[in-house]
């Protein structure tokens, strides 16, 4: 399994979707607890809700990116580009699955994996090597702009 994936099995375990796993790695770099803000990047879980929108991995990164970048409450002046690389990765990397919707990717990741879902909702085990990528690729934009993710 990933290492990245090792880091946060409990949070996989207690059931935290794709954007909050990506908010707890930023807090677990950081040194940081706060289940408020865990909560809240709940909202952008399944496509915000089932509702067909994009992945969390998209949005979860920009407001990862925001975080970790942002100093005394404001954002980095090169906020916008490291977002938009991000994008252009993650538009890149899930070019082959008819959308960037939570459910288009979900399906393609688990085409690939040959696996089928119980339920129709994205399965950790398969999207997870997704979200290490995603990591990896957000500390990499980070190390890019020279940001020092430890604040």
């Amino acid at each position: 399994m990933n290492p990245v994936l090792l880091e946060i099995l409990p949070q996989i375990r207690a059931g935290m979707c794709c954007s909050q796993l990506l908010a707890a790695l930023a807090l677990q770099v950081r040194g940081e607890e706060n289940t408020d803000w865990l909560r809240a990047a709940r909202g952008l879980c399944h496509g915000v809700g089932q509702s067909g929108g994009p992945c969390g991995l998209l949005g979860g990164g920009a407001m990862i990116l925001a975080y970790l970048s942002g100093q005394d409450n404001e954002p980095h002046p090169m906020l916008e580009a490291m977002c938009n690389d991000y994008a252009e990765w993650f538009y890149g990397a899930c070019a082959d699955f008819g959308g960037y919707g939570c459910e288009q990717i979900s399906a393609g990741l688990m085409r690939q994996a040959g696996a089928v879902s119980d339920d129709g909702r994205p399965d950790m085990q398969v999207c997870g090597e997704l979200l290490a990528r995603c990591w990896g690729t957000i500390l990499e934009i980070l190390e890019n702009y020279n940001v020092d993710v430890a604040g």
